[in-house]
């Protein structure tokens, strides 16, 4: 398998190409007290998955810095093959981020349903353990992940870059009680919002 490290790790503010485990450990250095967090999403179109995995860097003032990568394989056709496959690659990043010195994230996002009535709670269990086996906390649907609301929304996306649908703003105004995603302080939608 590919070494996720290499190349097409982009920060979601501008689309530049990054090196992922220095820009890292620099945005460490620049914003102590941060918290990480990891999540993949999936979508098949046509005769191919994409898989969109992203790294949430979580200003200690609130807010926060993406980091994503987009991938195309092969369509996986079965449901529970590609979910899990997010699920894998998660904690991929996860491990390689811990090898590196950078450390364990804070948290990681998996788009399974806790609601016995959707087909993806049958892994949610076994996504859970493998994750809290490494002493990571994992949070799922019902959880507010935002790891995971990001890497749908550009795993919908065709180029990689933020949609030009429907913008909303995320104010950090702790009157509203919401939180500002990404530098560029708003997050978008598919019109569907």
């Amino acid at each position: 398998m590919e070494n996720r490290l290499d190349g097409n790790w982009r920060r979601l503010a501008d689309s530049q190409e990054i090196e992922l485990l220095s820009y890292i450990k620099s945005w460490m250095e620049e914003n102590p007290g941060h918290k990480i967090y990891i999540g993949c999403d999936s979508q098949n179109r046509g005769r191919s998955t994409t898989y969109a995995t992203v790294i949430v860097l979580h200003y200690p003032s609130g807010g926060g810095h993406v980091l994503y990568k987009k991938e195309k394989i092969e369509k996986v056709a079965s449901s529970f093959e590609r979910l899990w496959k997010e699920v894998e690659l998660s904690v991929e990043i996860a491990n390689l981020l811990i090898d590196s010195g950078i450390g364990k994230p804070d948290c990681i996002d998996v788009d399974l349903n806790p609601d016995p009535r959707y087909n993806s709670n049958q892994l949610l269990r076994a996504a859970v353990g493998l994750i809290e086996s490494m002493g990571i906390q994992a949070r799922y649907k019902s959880k507010s992940p935002w790891a995971i609301s990001i890497a749908d929304t550009m795993c919908k996306s065709k180029t990689g870059k933020k949609p030009r649908k429907k913008q909303i703003q995320i104010d950090s105004n702790e009157k509203r009680g919401r939180n500002k995603i990404d530098s560029v302080r708003s997050r978008w939608c598919t019109g569907r919002c």
